[in-house]
């Protein structure tokens, strides 16, 4: 038997698999498998899923999610999640709902592991605060000049999108990773469009308000942006995430001892477990009683998200008379209506005794900070950034870069939209451990 009927089975048999999914998943092939541009020659070893798994795998923005903080910095101790090992548990979590649900399992993974590729070093505080200098709100540092107004803000979502869309350079044909639109989609629906932020305001007071966000160079065809995932397997993700958050905080906050075990036990969340599973809270010492209580908490969520959506997909085809949506407007895969208000009661009670705890909020203060100054300092003076980002405006726009250019059109990047969104995406894609070293290097004595 030749090489290429070998490869000729091979492809026979990755597709033989998906025909043995469940009717509501999502196949390799039609819209779902579309890609921004088109690629010449097929790979006869892999799906288009898997394809677009391994290349967010070997991208250079997931390398970096190792070395960015999830809550606690990379400095806190070897056991804390990063970004990266969120990501992987996501993954996990995603692809035991897919399994079960008789979903596609590689389109859930690729999903999986790009859903964060653009957050930003220091956790959320620095996607607020790259929004709140994007959308406007934050001055220069000691006055109260706003050098520009909206410019479209920053969300995670947004720049996961933007990164696999276009800052990803690996192909010499075209920048970003060319994925295909349901893995796109999913990166993209994995949270909603609108971030969360504090505003002031007409009375002086402080309202959590929902700001929109909005990147000019982001092709968000078909997207629809107040619906959930059109696929299942991007659903999956979305409430993976939720569950990985809400379970591996908490386990972080254990750790740190930020958690009094007293109060956590009134939690109506933790107390149904406890109920559930017969956990002998007194009984154990600390470090059983969190490994236990995380174990089973997973194992509550992931249960009751399955019963709840093979109730949802059993409504759904009723309405569809026997049939599967082949694009689902609604989420399908989520909570029951018990769960998800215990859970959103017991992702508060981290929030206060995790996320608001001394040592987080004062990182957060110091993490904001420090990126505002990178910030300032690259847009008064551009020449501070290095050569590799500055061709990224300059050889698009000229054909060429020369840094002796720069001192004479300082004016004309300071007022140029997509400037600003390159410092943006300059500092979101930083590490922890560069963004320090980058601030030392800029504003410290002594350091190059």
């Amino acid at each position: 038997m030749d090489g290429n009927n070998n490869l000729v089975i091979r492809t026979e048999l990755l597709l033989k698999r998906e025909k043995e999914l469940a009717d509501y998943s999502q196949r390799s092939f039609g819209e779902s498998i579309k890609r921004l541009r088109e690629e010449k020659g097929e790979d006869k070893f892999r799906t288009p899923f898997q394809r677009d798994r391994d290349r967010i795998v070997h991208s250079r923005a997931f390398r970096r999610l190792m070395h960015k903080t999830q809550v606690f910095t990379s400095t806190k101790g070897d056991h804390y999640r990063t970004r990266l090992t969120h990501t992987m548990e996501v993954m996990q979590i995603a692809r035991s709902l897919a399994r079960n649900l008789g979903l596609n399992e590689e389109l859930t993974e690729a999903i999986a592991l790009g859903h964060d590729l653009g957050h930003t070093p220091f956790g959320h505080v620095g996607e607020r605060t790259l929004h709140d200098i994007l959308s406007g709100h934050t001055p220069f540092p000691g006055s109260d000049i706003k050098p520009f107004n909206y410019v479209g803000g920053f969300k995670h979502n947004f720049q996961s999108l933007h990164v696999v869309d276009n800052l990803e350079q690996v192909y010499e044909e075209y920048s970003g990773l060319n994925l295909t639109f349901a893995v796109r989609e999913g990166i993209f629906k994995h949270t909603n469009s609108k971030i969360s932020v504090y505003r002031k305001n007409q009375k002086g007071k402080v309202d959590r308000k929902k700001e929109k966000v909005y990147y000019a160079n982001l092709n968000l065809s078909k997207m629809t942006l107040d619906k959930p995932s059109f696929s299942l397997e991007g659903q999956a993700v979305a409430v993976a995430d939720e569950i990985a958050q809400r379970t591996h905080d908490l386990e972080d906050g254990f750790r740190a001892k930020f958690i009094d075990v007293n109060d956590l036990v009134n939690e109506p969340l933790v107390n149904t477990v406890i109920k559930e599973f017969d956990i002998d809270v007194k009984g154990k010492n600390p470090a059983q009683l969190r490994s236990t209580l995380i174990r089973k908490l997973i194992q509550k969520l992931v249960t009751d998200v399955l019963e709840q959506t093979n109730i949802n997909l059993t409504a759904i085809k009723e309405i569809h008379k026997g049939k599967y949506p082949e694009h689902f407007e609604d989420i399908i895969i989520w909570f029951s209506e018990t769960i998800d208000t215990q859970q959103e009661s017991l992702q508060r009670y981290i929030t206060d005794s995790v996320v608001s705890s001394l040592e987080v909020s004062r990182m957060d203060c110091k993490a904001e900070k420090l990126i505002q100054q990178l910030f300032w300092s690259y847009f008064q003076g551009p020449q501070q950034l290095p050569d590799n980002i500055l061709e990224k405006h300059y050889i698009p726009q000229k054909g060429y870069f020369k840094r002796k250019d720069i001192a004479e059109e300082i004016t004309i990047l300071q007022n140029d939209p997509k400037f600003i969104r390159l410092i943006c995406d300059h500092i979101s894609g930083m590490t922890d451990q560069y963004a320090f070293q980058e601030y030392n290097s800029l504003f410290l004595p002594n350091n190059k």
